[in-house]
């Protein structure tokens, strides 16, 4: 009797120990059965977990020190698992439950699904003139022409150009309130509304600053009572510096840039000023309870609504070009897959992030990194869960325009407009070339995609280097008007553009020769001035040749002091994506006396030169450092230099 006693309860022993470990082991199914079920690209859930590791092991330590993952299935986590370290100086690892991450542009999720709550009450029309829901004083600093709804914004097609300052700082004491961003960091609107997809931060600042007037509560405040604790996500935050859950901070992880020669070096945490752009920071198992909210069983309601048809119109098709849809849903990206997949991507000075739903299959998947522009386990993972077999893409058998009409090199629609970042631009553009009548390859950089013709002037993705194109450019449609490419229709954000008129290839390759000649120039004409200067000295010239080759020196001091005084910025912004306009500032305020200056020399020179004893050939020299100059401020003035724009 004792014997069976305890043998019934070593058995009840064993029994418990084995539910309490499944609970709590970082990978977990809390549902037998789905072991029968396959990912939406066909991996059977009995295998997902290797092969999974066997994909991220390929990365991590190379391409960010750390992940967390996690899968949903049928309103349950099925995965839930954490590689690497979230902090690598003191060998912590990833916890997919404690690990805090930044979300980055995923968080802007969160800003679409506060607008549709909104929608589904009553208050807001997502075709109404957003200005109804400003303050007049507000809307009239906002200075844009262009009427804009809320659906042009979840679009991404609210007219506006990208803007290079102050998305991200990366230190809090440099953090403004919501208005006082939208106000300071105002991008050009360039294009018409509701003619393109390009991708915007400020457009959703917007959105989440309506979300405040309307709700009357900061923006966080309304995300926390109405998404977060609704889902239970109790170690999330969407507080700039994480105070509305202080808590968290000891857990977030620390980020990491990937160094060219190997290993990271230790990067900044973000603060983000238009935080309903992306200041989100949690653990990938509170994202998953997201991921289940938007999969809700069709005979159920999502916790995060009260209509079910809210959550049916949040994940539908609504940028919609002369009656073809391209790729957005209500600020949800749509991806390649054999099922219709929507989610978002993000980055932030240190951290990547993508979240994708598969709603026909209740399929979820959360992937965060700790590294900056980690892409190989983003885009590849969720290529590999869910993405489809290429092989089933075929040319149809009626006869289609040739390739050789698309090609050319375009540009993104969300470029800088109105200032001098459109400089650097301008030199990655996407080459798209013709390879046979009905195939063309997309280069961006070193980075490439095939396509195959279908339709015709529309193109799906064959092949590519780099899952990128799978996730983002995975069909292009070319609009011809009068046997030339007027736009390309991406969607999610990235449509492209033929090279605008006065910024043609031939303009292009004109501007760098211009600054290439200056620099060189500018670089060794002084040394030579110089060594003039003290030669004439020597042989005791007359006063009007000092004066002359005094304004001279000054002049083409002048010139390289302008050089470096530009140079400066570009550089900087090309090194870092993530700067402030204030840091930019100086420079282009002091090319305006630079210029006043140089104008001033300029007109001395040119009278003292007529009273100096100088050769033809140091005639000549002066004269082409007059038409450089010229050039040069010329090429500042076309590129925005000369305009401050926050």
């Amino acid at each position: 009797m004792k014997r069976k006693f305890l043998s019934l309860l070593f058995i009840s022993f064993f029994i418990i120990h084995t539910i309490i470990s499944t609970l709590f082991t970082p990978v977990f199914a809390l549902n037998l059965n789905l072991f029968e079920e396959k990912t939406p690209s066909g991996i059977p859930f009995n295998k997902m977990e290797k092969v999974i590791d066997e994909y991220v092991s390929k990365y991590i330590g190379k391409t960010t020190p750390g992940a967390a993952i996690a899968i949903v299935k049928n309103g349950e986590i099925v995965f839930l698992k954490g590689y690497g370290y979230a902090d690598l100086e003191n060998q912590i690892p990833v916890d997919p439950k404690l690990t805090v991450f930044e979300w980055a542009s995923t968080s802007k999720l969160f800003t679409w699904t506060s607008v549709m709550q909104l929608v589904e009450s009553g208050k807001l029309d997502l075709d109404a003139d957003i200005k109804t829901y400003l303050l007049p004083e507000f809307a009239e600093k906002l200075n844009y022409n262009q009427t804009i709804t809320m659906r042009d914004i979840m679009n991404h097609s609210a007219g506006f150009g990208n803007y290079a300052f102050n998305t991200i700082v990366l230190s809090p004491d440099k953090l403004v309130s919501l208005e006082e961003a939208l106000l300071r960091d105002k991008p050009k609107q360039y294009y018409k509304v509701g003619t393109a997809s390009a991708y915007s931060n400020y457009s959703t600042s917007l959105a989440g600053y309506i979300v405040q007037n309307i709700s009357q509560q900061p923006f966080e405040a309304y995300i926390r009572e109405n998404i977060f604790n609704v889902l239970s996500m109790n170690n999330t935050s969407s507080h700039p510096t994480l105070g509305d859950n202080s808590k968290i901070i000891e857990k977030k992880a620390q980020g990491y840039i990937p160094s060219q020669k190997g290993g990271f070096k230790l990067g900044n945490w973000s603060y983000v000023s238009h935080l309903p752009a992306g200041s989100i920071n949690g653990t990938a198992e509170d994202f998953a309870r997201y991921a289940i909210a938007l999969t809700p069983d069709f005979r159920e309601k999502s916790p995060l609504f009260k209509d079910t048809n809210t959550l049916i119109t949040m994940l539908s098709p609504s940028y919609d070009i002369n009656g073809e849809m391209v790729g957005t849903s209500h600020g949800f990206f749509e991806y390649v897959g054999n099922y219709r997949t929507l989610g978002h991507g993000g980055n932030t000075a240190a951290f990547s992030s993508q979240f994708a739903v598969v709603p026909e299959e209740r399929f979820g998947i959360v992937i965060l990194t700790n590294a900056y522009l980690e892409m190989n386990i983003l885009f590849g993972l969720q290529d590999l869960l869910l993405g489809k077999d290429y092989s089933d893409i075929k040319v149809p058998n009626e006869e289609l325009p040739s390739s050789k009409k698309v090609t050319g090199r375009y540009i993104p629609v969300d470029r800088q407009e109105g200032n001098f970042v459109a400089f650097t631009e301008y030199f990655n553009l996407y080459t798209v070339k013709a390879t046979d009548q009905n195939t063309i390859m997309m280069n961006i950089g070193p980075y490439n995609g095939t396509y195959l013709q279908t339709k015709p002037y529309y193109y799906e993705l064959i092949d590519d280097n780099i899952p990128f194109f799978r996730n983002m450019y995975h069909v292009i449609r070319f609009k011809i008007e009068n046997d030339a490419v007027k736009h390309v229709f991406v969607g999610n954000g990235v449509d492209l553009s033929p090279l605008p008129t006065g910024r043609t290839m031939p303009f292009l390759i004109s501007s760098l020769i211009i600054l290439l000649v200056n620099i060189l120039f500018f670089i060794i004409a002084p040394a030579v001035l110089i060594i003039t200067i003290i030669k004439d000295k020597n042989k005791g010239f007359h006063q009007g040749n000092k004066r002359f080759n005094l304004y001279f020196l000054v002049l083409v001091l002048l010139g390289l002091v302008t050089l470096t005084n530009n140079l400066i910025p570009t550089y900087k912004i090309m090194i870092s994506s993530f700067r402030t306009f204030a840091e930019m500032k100086p420079h282009i305020l002091l090319n305006f006396p630079l210029l006043i200056a140089t104008i001033t020399v300029a007109v001395l020179s040119f009278i003292s030169v007529r009273k100096a004893s100088i050769s033809r050939g140091f005639k000549a020299l002066y004269l082409i450092s007059i038409v450089l100059l010229i050039s040069l401020f010329s090429l500042l003035f076309h590129w925005n230099y000369f305009f401050v724009v926050g």
